[in-house]
C-alpha cells in the first residue's frame, strides 16, 4: 500500500514539475525538481521492506547521486554547478551500470548487435554537439560514452533476467539517454521550444522505470 502512495506522490509532484517548465515558473521548479528523488527512495526503501543488498544499496547510490546533480543543475546557468552537476550524473550512470550488470541471472555477454545502434547514436551526437561545446567537449564525449554504456548494458540483459524487469530498465535507459540528448542540444546547439518540458518528463518516466526494472529482479 505504501508503495502505492509513494508511486502516486512521485507522479504528481512530476507532473507539477511539468507544469513548472510549460509556465516557466523558477520557484515551483525549484520546489518540485528537489522532491523527485527523495521519494524514489522511499519508493525502493518501501518496495524492498527494508532488506538491505548490495543491488538497494547501489540502486539508492544511484538515486542519491542524481538528487545531487538535480540541485547543482538547478543553477546550471553557471558552468561551475553545470560541471559539478554532469560530473554527479556520470557517477550516477556508473553506479547504473553497476547495479545492471548485478541484476541478471549470470554474467552479460558483450553483443555488438546490440549495443551498434547507441554507440551509432552517440557518434552522431558527437557530431552535432562537440564543435559547439568549447571547453565542454571532453567532459560531454566522457558522459556520452558512459551513458551510451549504461543503456547498452540495460539492452545486453536480455535474456538473462524476468522479462519484466529487462523491458522496464531498458525503457527508463532510453528515456534517460533522450532526456540527457536533449538538454545537451539544447544547451550547446539549437534552443528547443518548451525544452524543459521534454528534458524533465524523459527524465522523470527515465528514473521510475529504470528503479522499477531494476527491483523486479530477483536472484
Amino acid at each position: 500500500m505504501r508503495v502505492k502512495i509513494i508511486f502516486w506522490a512521485y507522479i504528481v509532484i512530476a507532473a507539477a514539475n511539468l507544469v513548472a517548465q510549460v509556465i516557466s515558473s523558477v520557484e515551483l521548479n525549484r520546489f518540485t525538481k528537489p522532491v523527485l528523488m527523495p521519494l524514489l527512495l522511499f519508493y525502493i526503501l518501501e518496495y524492498s521492506k527494508g532488506r538491505v543488498t548490495i543491488k538497494t544499496l547501489l540502486l539508492s547510490l544511484a538515486i542519491l547521486l542524481s538528487w545531487l546533480g538535480d540541485v547543482a543543475l538547478l543553477y546550471q546557468s553557471n558552468q561551475l554547478y553545470f560541471m559539478i552537476g554532469l560530473g554527479l550524473f556520470l557517477a550516477a550512470q556508473i553506479t547504473y551500470i553497476v547495479v545492471l550488470k548485478k541484476s541478471t541471472f549470470q554474467d552479460i555477454r558483450f553483443d555488438i548487435l546490440k549495443v551498434l545502434p547507441f554507440a551509432l547514436f552517440a557518434l552522431i551526437l558527437f557530431a552535432i554537439l562537440i564543435p559547439s561545446a568549447g571547453d565542454l567537449a571532453i567532459p560531454i564525449f566522457i558522459y556520452g560514452i558512459v551513458i551510451s554504456i549504461m543503456a547498452g548494458t540495460a539492452r545486453l540483459r536480455d535474456g538473462l533476467t524476468f522479462q519484466e524487469s529487462y523491458r522496464l530498465a531498458l525503457y527508463g535507459s532510453l528515456l534517460f539517454l533522450a532526456s540527457d540528448s536533449i538538454l545537451a542540444i539544447n544547451k550547446f546547439y539549437i534552443e528547443i521550444p518548451v525544452s524543459g518540458l521534454w528534458i524533465m518528463s524523459t527524465y522523470a518516466a527515465a528514473q521510475l522505470l529504470l528503479v522499477q526494472g531494476i527491483l523486479k529482479h530477483v536472484d
